[in-house]
């Protein structure tokens, strides 16, 4: 019998390389990220005790005020912290700094960290951008169920878990983020990130394909290139086709790559390459359990991981 020869890749599909021209730099710029002072505001003493709670008439008020506990919240995301340790981490700073302030009590972080009212949009309203990437990914919850029921025997259900959503520009930079249930669509979430925000174009993956996507898309006077499924039927009477229609029978008849190709979707990549940087800076998990804390959370480090962005970045060119 013909022994088959092992198929040789020396023909197979090349993919670009890329140089990093600011080493040097770079490695500056990701030491700083590690440094606990850029974190911390200059008026920090100034306003870390909340002053304006004593005008309240009924309540027993509050001792520190809203920019303190999202300072706290900050460190404790960036370093991965669990509450109790985050105040004992904040106290000490403040004591070896000299600093005549204390850090909020754990519990005070976590009921003081619900109702925080973070801005989930992290970029001016007025700024105007070539084009937007949406994306989402999964989250995993503080959970322990699947470990004890698989212990004893049992069936175990699905890990809970939620889901991140995010639009970033043509840099890497996250403009807006949302959290939900796993088992909630992507599509909604166009309206409530996009909102209020100037695009020229729109770059999105099968999740987002749908009539009504883009005529919202349009609305704003965004151009959608969202790449249609493979099973998309497209309507066969020209004149009652719409722009979702086109794209499906021009990727039908033309092929994935000449649709990629005539509308750039390579860009799209940006947003990938932004949640590969989210989960090897923060993990894939949430560090808090209630619902509005997790949401918080993903705000925080949306925000954190721009704040690391605007310290350094590669400077790479492709390798010829």
């Amino acid at each position: 019998m013909r022994i088959p020869k092992k198929k040789s890749f020396s023909n197979s599909r090349k993919y670009s390389k890329f140089k990093v021209t600011n080493w040097l730099s770079y490695n500056e710029f990701l030491r700083n990220r590690g440094r606990i002072d850029f974190m911390i505001a200059e008026n920090l003493v100034n306003g870390w005790y909340d002053k304006l709670s004593v005008y309240r008439k009924r309540g027993r008020h509050k001792k520190y005020s809203d920019l303190a506990i999202l300072q706290c919240l900050q460190i404790r995301c960036l370093f991965g912290l669990k509450l109790r340790q985050t105040q004992g981490f904040i106290n000490y700073i403040f004591e070896a700094s000299g600093l005549s302030i204390t850090c909020p009590d754990y519990t005070t972080l976590c009921k003081r960290g619900q109702k925080l009212s973070l801005d989930s949009r992290l970029v001016e309203i007025d700024k105007e951008f070539s084009y937007v990437s949406m994306d989402s990914t999964g989250i995993a919850t503080y959970t322990g169920n699947e470990w004890l029921e698989n212990k004893h025997g049992k069936r175990y259900s699905r890990r809970v878990w939620k889901k991140l959503h995010i639009a970033v520009d043509k840099e890497g930079n996250i403009i807006a983020n949302s959290t939900t249930t796993h088992i909630e669509d992507d599509r909604p979430q166009v309206e409530t990130l996009l909102k209020d925000i100037k695009a020229e174009e729109f770059l999105g993956d099968t999740g987002y394909d749908g009539e009504e996507v883009y005529k919202q898309l349009r609305k704003k006077g965004i151009k959608p290139i969202i790449r249609p499924p493979n099973s998309s039927i497209a309507i066969k009477l020209e004149h009652l086709k719409s722009e979702r229609d086109k794209a499906v029978e021009y990727r039908k008849n033309k092929r994935y790559h000449a649709w990629r190709v005539k509308n750039k979707y390579g860009r799209r990549e940006r947003v990938e390459n932004t949640f590969f940087r989210f989960k090897t800076s923060f993990g894939n998990k949430f560090l808090s359990r209630e619902d509005n804390n997790m949401k918080n959370e993903m705000t925080i480090k949306c925000q954190l991981l721009n704040k690391m962005f605007e310290i350094g970045k590669p400077i790479s060119v492709r390798v010829s």
